[in-house]
């Protein structure tokens, strides 16, 4: 691991130990910490904050993978050049349904939809 990933781990570290601070504050504020809360009710705070997180990474890194230059592609059946679009589209991971962004192109010749390699 270089300089670079070391900063990159170092900071997601400290990014999950405050959103597990801001966890807390929020249960606080809900006053479960009146009493001796049950694990499970800890558990599932913690799970749904995992989820929160997995989504919005998901939803970032489809982001990432539909950004391009490229504004056409080649048509898988026909070769033929057709223009890239980008759409929203709702996937359902393990985290539960996630918005996002791919890239479609539409073939007029084979009057069909294809989905060009990211």
């Amino acid at each position: 691991m270089d300089a670079i990933d070391n900063d990159r781990e170092r900071e997601k570290s400290q990014l999950l130990a405050r959103l597990a601070e801001l966890m807390v504050e929020e249960q606080r504020a809900q006053g479960l910490f009146d009493h001796t809360p049950h694990f499970s009710t800890l558990e599932k705070a913690s799970w749904s904050l995992g989820q929160q997180l997995s989504a919005a990474a998901l939803r970032q890194a489809a982001r990432e993978s539909a950004a391009t230059d490229d504004s056409e592609a080649a048509c898988s059946t026909c070769s033929r050049t057709c223009r890239i679009d980008t759409r929203t589209r709702t996937l359902h991971g393990l985290a539960g349904p996630v918005e996002v962004l791919e890239q479609v192109a539409h073939c007029p010749a084979c009057r069909r939809d294809f989905f060009p390699p990211a």
